[in-house]
């Protein structure tokens, strides 16, 4: 007896194919290593005083002179112009990486040297890419700047 192969059976083969491509890409990525972590843990409270980072940004780019960031050997070094010192700057930053937040680097205070600047070292960095988020206020104005960082 002879197969007569029809549009039908051909239906059905696309189907199961398809079927067959859709369960693999599931079971894939529920069972792949990688961890897919939030943003952000209080995602909901930063939301609702969104429009103050809004403001900060936007004061900080007003600035004739906004910190620059340097990465070399010593690590990464984050340099404020002379107007910012520790008399009258507090902030904070945070050195964030998407894909781990183990691999987050938090710091609450800023300690500014005698050069108005911020060191990084590079044994608590590892190879990668971060966003550096920079907060900081000088008497009542607040700003906030967020720069890419890859550290090799």
């Amino acid at each position: 007896m002879k197969f007569k192969f029809t549009w039908g059976h051909g239906v059905v083969l696309a189907l199961v194919c398809f079927i067959i491509f859709i369960c693999t890409l599931v079971f894939s990525i529920e069972f792949s290593q990688n961890s897919f972590d939030l943003v952000s843990e209080d995602y909901y409270e930063k939301e609702i005083n969104y429009q103050k980072e809004i403001d900060a940004v936007h004061n900080a780019a007003l600035l004739k002179e906004k910190p620059t960031v340097n990465v070399d050997s010593e690590g990464i070094k984050i340099n404020f112009p002379k107007e910012f010192n520790s008399t009258n700057t507090t902030g904070r930053f945070q050195l964030f990486r998407a894909n781990s937040k183990a691999l987050d680097i938090n710091k609450k205070e800023l300690d500014f040297s005698t050069s108005n600047s911020i060191i990084i070292p590079p044994k608590v960095l590892v190879k990668g890419v971060y966003t550096l988020k920079l907060y900081w206020k000088k008497d009542t104005v607040d700003y906030q700047l967020e720069t890419p960082v890859k550290w090799k």
